[in-house]
């Protein structure tokens, strides 16, 4: 069980004020102090910067320092923009959020609800994944959002009523597999990060040129309820906006052998996020270290 530490009142206490500020400022601005935020965690801290850089050479070898570096870089102002347009989140009523976003694939979702067997949302740590989950919401689509318990405690229970404030159901990874059926049957939607290792419980799909451990529980799900495996991404635009994009829905076949099964739509939704980051490597979270579990030998990632 965590506990709170004098540096967890610290932490929590400059993030409050950080959201005080944010929430006063002017769009423009808050982008402006974000990138701020990401060029001192880059250049001047350089947090976790040597995972990045070297996550990014692996998964583009043809690729220069130089050109690594100006990605890694990107990341980081980015990651600045979405921790300030998140800490705006409490001023910002549901229309203005929807004024944010433009959806392409929308109707995946739509078909979706009148499935009645809810849908599992499928995305990584890319973009302004806060944003993503908030928009859909503010659509008015049902959904309940998958996350981890922080270390700092202060600062998961903030993070949570922004989330619950804009109309999102908080499940905790502890209660996940109850809490998901239980919303998949009042026909909502769910939405699942895959994109963290997942130890040797995990299975082994290809991501980005090598084998990653990846969380078999959304495919496990699917295969149990009939729900559809929706993969979407939610990606910055120059203008200030974002586009979340949703792929067309994957089924599990119940005629497959489950394994078989599980590793064929594992593979399939981490194909979809592999599509995003190449195409915009500056937007996934490159600073956790994804391939941190190596196969064992009888593995064969897809």
């Amino acid at each position: 069980m965590n506990t709170i530490k004098p540096k967890h009142r610290l932490e929590y206490a400059l993030l409050k004020q950080l959201s005080w500020l944010a929430q006063w400022m002017s769009d423009k601005t808050a982008s402006r102090a974000g990138i701020i935020l990401g060029v001192l965690a880059f250049d001047l801290f350089q947090l976790r910067r040597k995972v990045a850089m070297d996550n990014l050479a692996q998964a583009f070898p043809e690729k220069n320092p130089g050109e690594i570096k100006d990605i890694a870089g990107s990341l980081y102002r980015n990651l600045g923009k979405n921790l300030l347009e998140f800490l705006q989140f409490p001023k910002l009523s549901g229309e203005d959020i929807k004024s944010k976003v433009k959806f392409i694939g929308q109707e995946h979702l739509d078909q979706a609800i009148k499935g009645g067997k809810g849908a599992l949302l499928i995305s990584s740590h890319f973009g302004n994944w806060e944003l993503c989950s908030s928009s859909i919401a503010a659509y008015g689509y049902p959904l309940s959002v998958v996350v981890y318990e922080q270390h700092n405690l202060l600062v998961d229970q903030m993070m949570n009523n922004i989330r619950r404030a804009k109309n999102l159901d908080v499940i905790f990874k502890p209660d996940a597999p109850r809490a998901i059926l239980k919303a998949l049957a009042r026909n909502r939607f769910v939405a699942i990060l895959i994109d963290q290792d997942a130890g040797q419980d995990g299975v082994f799909v290809d991501f980005m040129g090598r084998p990653a451990a990846t969380a078999k529980g959304p495919a496990i799900f699917a295969i149990r309820t009939g729900a559809p495996l929706l993969a979407g991404v939610i990606v910055r635009q120059d203008d200030g906006g974002h586009i979340c994009y949703i792929e067309p829905p994957i089924y599990a076949d119940p005629a497959n052998d489950k394994e078989q099964e599980i590793l064929r739509l594992t593979a399939l939704v981490t194909q979809a996020m592999e599509k995003y980051v190449r195409q915009y490597p500056d937007h996934w979270y490159w600073v956790h270290r994804r391939w941190k579990t190596k196969p064992k030998q009888k593995d064969s990632p897809l």
